[in-house]
């Protein structure tokens, strides 16, 4: 499908995998753009009405940036107005069009989208976002064993679900480079769910594990660079965690006392 880039004169348009665009094509294209103008509108009343409107761009605070994610996402609910998750990319630029710069955030690179944060934020339940702050979800996003994989969303709000406590910044900063050292030399996209699932696991344990200790054993000196290498030193295992023959609490285990 199009997206609308740029409302020039001339507008822009542009699409995914599709060189010549038709008059239907382009149609659609200005339908979803005032339908997004509307949602913006919207948001941008609410936030202002509730004082929650950043004072400037970068500053914004974590319900801010959810009600962001929240109206992207009523944009993109309707597979007629919006079929192709492949094409998000291109909403972002139109997006762009109509949110105020209070509420975008410098640019950090392609894969590092702020507004494809706020939209994976969005998809979370207020209850559940709110169990971490802005930081921690950038942390978490910005993992590369995280950050292309929408699956991770799935498992981590069930994960967020059963904790009865705001997550310890210490405890995430832990669990991500344990993630990409799991799955720094794996295409994450060919792992089933299972498995994927089983070595977000695995991360989780092991930072989950760490953390414990180290709040309450005051001779606990375990670091965290000591930590990845252990993971190296135990990848041989994590074929046996990824089928189910290894759980990934004995994993972390075995990681974490070697």
């Amino acid at each position: 499908m199009a997206i609308l880039i740029s409302k020039g004169p001339p507008k822009k348009y542009k699409t995914i995998g599709k060189v010549e665009l038709s008059q239907a094509d382009c149609a659609q294209a200005d339908r979803l753009d005032s339908k997004l103008a509307r949602r913006i509108n919207g948001l941008v009343e609410l936030l202002n009405k509730i004082g929650l409107m950043p004072s400037k761009k970068g500053k914004g605070a974590l319900m801010a940036y959810w009600e962001v994610g929240k109206a992207l996402r009523d944009v993109t609910s309707n597979e007629k107005d919006f079929p192709y998750g492949a094409e998000l990319p291109l909403l972002w630029r139109n997006a762009k069009i109509y949110l105020p710069e209070e509420l975008l955030y410098k640019e950090r690179g392609p894969h590092r989208e702020h507004l494809w944060y706020c939209y994976r934020l969005g998809g979370y339940a207020k209850k559940l976002m709110k169990k971490m702050r802005w930081g921690e979800w950038v942390t978490i996003f910005d993992s590369p064993g995280i950050n292309q994989e929408p699956r991770f969303d799935e498992w981590f709000r069930d994960k967020l679900i059963s904790q009865k406590k705001p997550l310890p910044r210490e405890q995430i900063r832990m669990f991500t480079p344990c993630i990409n050292k799991l799955l720094g030399n794996i295409d994450i996209h060919e792992l089933t769910v299972s498995e994927l699932f089983n070595c977000y696991e695995a991360a989780w344990q092991i930072a989950s594990i760490w953390y414990a200790r180290k709040t309450t054993d005051p001779s606990y000196s375990c670091k965290r660079d000591e930590v990845q290498k252990s993971i190296i030193d135990n990848l041989v295992l994590l074929d046996k965690v990824m089928d189910g023959a290894l759980v990934p609490s004995e994993f972390a285990l075995q990681v974490l006392d070697s």
